[in-house]
């Protein structure tokens, strides 16, 4: 079988099914492209070869796709449209996936008592859960918001001002300002009070140092990082709720209704 000519015998078919929508329902035309087909190949077995010229001039013999809906529906047309005749959905179709395929869980009682109930205790579950708790919120933000959950994360790293992680508030601060979700004073209030924090504990600090670059080197590295840690923790304790907000309102707009 020449693979030019089979496709050209695909096109044909093709081109014949669209010309039929509206004047056939679609188990009529798929019984009749199934007789085209048989009656094409039919001619084919019979000709001296099957070469592309060949299988042109045998449906060129049929006619135009046009002409043959004509000669099979004699102008005939369809007062329902196809998605009419398509029977409704089951009942059971309708049922939410199971967990596993991305659907509600309802625990261990759910497969026990079955999907009816299982909606049920899904349901009653989901009504005490509407206050979101500290771990799925915290998920919540890595999954809608994963650049500012970085940032919250970092400044959580420079807290314990004992470790030396000091350095990757800078991070932070560089996505808190990037941030789309935290305002304008957020931005403020998440960049400014950790540097004003370190720059009190610098001054609080009471050694002694010959030079200025001696002075500020020592008193950011001894009080200067305290200030700086226990400012990330108010940033952290005044930035999450906001974007825990903005993460609730994004799954809530893309929940279908």
């Amino acid at each position: 079988m020449n693979q030019r000519s089979e496709q050209l015998v695909l096109n044909y078919l093709s081109e014949v099914g669209l010309a039929s929508y509206g004047h056939l329902t679609a188990k009529e035309r798929t019984a009749f492209l199934a007789e085209l087909r048989s009656k094409i190949d039919e001619r084919r077995r019979t000709a001296p070869d099957d070469h592309v010229d060949t299988v042109r001039g045998i449906l060129r013999g049929f006619g135009s796709a046009e002409d043959v809906v004509e000669r099979e529906c004699g102008g005939r047309n369809l007062d329902l449209e196809d998605n009419e005749l398509i029977p409704d959905r089951p009942q059971h179709a309708n049922r939410p996936p199971p967990p596993w395929r991305g659907g509600p869980s309802a625990g261990l009682m759910g497969l026990v008592e079955g999907p009816g109930r299982a909606d049920t205790v899904a349901g009653r579950k989901k009504s005490r859960a509407r206050g979101t708790g500290p771990l799925r919120g915290t998920a919540l933000v890595v999954r809608t918001h994963p650049a500012e959950a970085a940032a919250l994360g970092l400044m959580l790293l420079s807290v314990p001002w004992w470790m030396d992680l000091a350095f990757v508030w800078v991070l932070a601060a560089a996505l808190v300002a990037l941030s789309q979700v935290w305002n304008g004073r957020d931005t403020w209030i998440g960049i400014g009070l950790p540097v004003l924090a370190c720059v009190s504990g610098m001054a609080l600090w009471d050694g002694d140092a010959r030079y200025v670059d001696e002075y500020i080197l020592e008193s950011l590295t001894d009080t200067g990082v305290i200030g700086l840690g226990l400012a990330n923790l108010v940033c952290v304790l005044y930035l999450f709720p906001r974007v825990l907000r903005a993460a609730e309102r994004k799954e809530t707009a893309a929940r279908p209704v």
